[in-house]
Protein backbone atom coordinates (compact mmCIF):
# COMPACT_ATOMS: atom_id res chain seq x y z
CA UNK A 1 0.00 0.00 0.00
CA UNK A 2 1.11 3.46 -0.69
CA UNK A 3 1.33 6.55 1.59
CA UNK A 4 0.20 4.85 4.91
CA UNK A 5 -0.48 6.86 7.54
CA UNK A 6 -1.00 5.04 11.29
CA UNK A 7 -3.60 6.47 13.40
CA UNK A 8 -4.24 5.32 17.06
CA UNK A 9 -8.13 5.20 17.78
CA UNK A 10 -9.91 6.68 20.94
CA UNK A 11 -10.36 2.76 21.99
CA UNK A 12 -6.37 2.21 21.63
CA UNK A 13 -6.74 0.12 18.06
CA UNK A 14 -4.11 1.23 15.67
CA UNK A 15 -5.24 1.71 12.15
CA UNK A 16 -3.86 3.16 9.20
CA UNK A 17 -5.42 5.85 6.87
CA UNK A 18 -5.14 4.71 3.17
CA UNK A 19 -7.14 5.26 0.04
CA UNK A 20 -9.38 2.72 -0.93
CA UNK A 21 -7.95 1.54 -4.57
CA UNK A 22 -4.85 0.54 -2.35
CA UNK A 23 -7.37 -1.30 0.26
CA UNK A 24 -8.87 -2.51 -2.80
CA UNK A 25 -5.62 -4.24 -4.03
CA UNK A 26 -4.61 -5.63 -1.03
CA UNK A 27 -8.01 -7.46 -0.11
CA UNK A 28 -8.53 -5.34 3.39
CA UNK A 29 -11.71 -4.82 4.87
CA UNK A 30 -12.06 -1.01 5.67
CA UNK A 31 -13.49 1.29 7.86
CA UNK A 32 -14.64 4.65 6.56
CA UNK A 33 -13.71 6.91 9.91
CA UNK A 34 -10.89 5.71 12.78
CA UNK A 35 -13.69 5.42 15.31
CA UNK A 36 -16.29 4.04 13.18
CA UNK A 37 -18.24 0.45 14.29
CA UNK A 38 -19.27 -0.01 10.65
CA UNK A 39 -17.36 -2.60 8.50
CA UNK A 40 -16.98 -2.18 4.71
CA UNK A 41 -16.64 -5.24 2.39
CA UNK A 42 -15.06 -3.85 -0.75
CA UNK A 43 -17.07 -5.78 -3.85
CA UNK A 44 -16.19 -4.36 -7.67
CA UNK A 45 -14.98 -1.69 -9.09
CA UNK A 46 -16.78 0.32 -11.35
CA UNK A 47 -14.36 1.31 -14.73
CA UNK A 48 -13.67 5.43 -15.46
CA UNK A 49 -15.76 6.91 -17.72
CA UNK A 50 -15.33 10.16 -19.68
CA UNK A 51 -17.62 11.48 -17.12
CA UNK A 52 -17.20 9.94 -13.78
CA UNK A 53 -14.27 8.54 -11.96
CA UNK A 54 -13.61 4.94 -11.38
CA UNK A 55 -15.75 4.00 -7.94
CA UNK A 56 -16.03 0.91 -5.59
CA UNK A 57 -18.66 -0.78 -4.26
CA UNK A 58 -18.85 -1.51 -0.93
CA UNK A 59 -21.29 -3.90 1.60
CA UNK A 60 -21.71 -3.27 5.02
CA UNK A 61 -20.29 -6.53 6.48
CA UNK A 62 -23.21 -7.14 9.34
CA UNK A 63 -26.18 -5.85 6.75
CA UNK A 64 -25.39 -6.74 2.92
CA UNK A 65 -28.32 -5.19 1.62
CA UNK A 66 -26.73 -1.84 2.17
CA UNK A 67 -24.30 -0.57 -0.70
CA UNK A 68 -22.01 2.22 -1.03
CA UNK A 69 -20.19 3.81 -3.90
CA UNK A 70 -17.14 5.37 -3.06
CA UNK A 71 -14.55 7.02 -5.79
CA UNK A 72 -11.22 5.34 -5.80
CA UNK A 73 -9.44 7.89 -4.43
CA UNK A 74 -11.64 8.04 -1.33
CA UNK A 75 -9.44 8.20 1.99
CA UNK A 76 -10.28 4.87 4.09
CA UNK A 77 -8.82 3.38 7.40
CA UNK A 78 -7.58 -0.83 7.11
CA UNK A 79 -5.14 -2.87 9.79
CA UNK A 80 -8.05 -2.47 12.35
CA UNK A 81 -9.25 -5.44 14.80
CA UNK A 82 -12.40 -6.99 13.70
Amino acid sequence: MTQVKQIITAAGDVVYQTTLEAAAQAGELIKRKPDAKAVWVINHRNRATKHCKAEYSLSNSDDMNRELFLKADAVVYVGFTY
